[in-house]
């Protein structure tokens, strides 16, 4: 399982405090090596087990489940349109930058992200130095197949009894209702 959370105390913070615990950076989204936007942290060779994005928050943006091969994520959309759940299907099937793995993010009952996905690589080697990806490579959200909506960017989990801060500053992702305008 990994968890990906989204915070105004930056990504690069909650990173030193993950790292003081053992965690070990596998990739990160940055323009530059000075502004940290994600940090994928991993403990157990994956390359990721939990994920902070810079935005607002504290929220929980989706939990991730892995499923052994891809015909599963089709099978799962599949039930959940045979169990009258099919407009839940939020996002994918698709193919994400980091992690290359194939996805697809489920809203539960609840109204919470839920992501199943497949083929993690293995980060055996503590040498191995993460991998960058700049956001402005549209390989970064999406190596093929359209862009995320818009609510797949904004909207999240909020904890209860947190205060939900804006960040300081914001991204333009490229999104679904963007990439479909710039088209027409």
């Amino acid at each position: 399982m990994s968890i990906r959370l989204t915070s105004t105390k930056g990504a690069s913070r909650l990173r030193t405090f993950y790292a003081g615990l053992g965690f070990m950076l596998t990739e990160y989204i940055a323009p530059d090596e000075s502004s940290l936007r994600g940090a994928f942290l991993q403990r157990k060779g994956n390359p990721h087990d939990i994920v902070f994005f810079a935005g607002a928050g504290p929220r929980l943006h989706h939990f991730a489940y892995l499923v052994p091969e891809v015909h599963h994520l089709l099978r799962a959309c599949d039930v959940a349109g045979s169990l009258g759940y099919g407009r839940e299907v939020e996002r994918g099937p698709g193919r994400h930058g980091p992690g290359h793995a194939m996805f697809v993010y489920f809203r539960d009952p609840d109204g919470h992200r839920v992501e199943l996905f497949n083929t993690h690589y293995q980060v055996i080697d503590v040498e191995n130095e993460p991998v960058r990806w700049d956001p402005a490579d549209a390989n970064v959200s999406f190596p093929w197949g359209l862009p995320a909506q818009r609510s797949w960017f904004e909207q999240a989990t909020a904890f209860e009894g947190q205060a939900i801060t804006a960040p300081g500053t914001s991204g333009s992702p490229l999104t679904l209702e963007r990439y479909l305008a710039e088209k027409a």
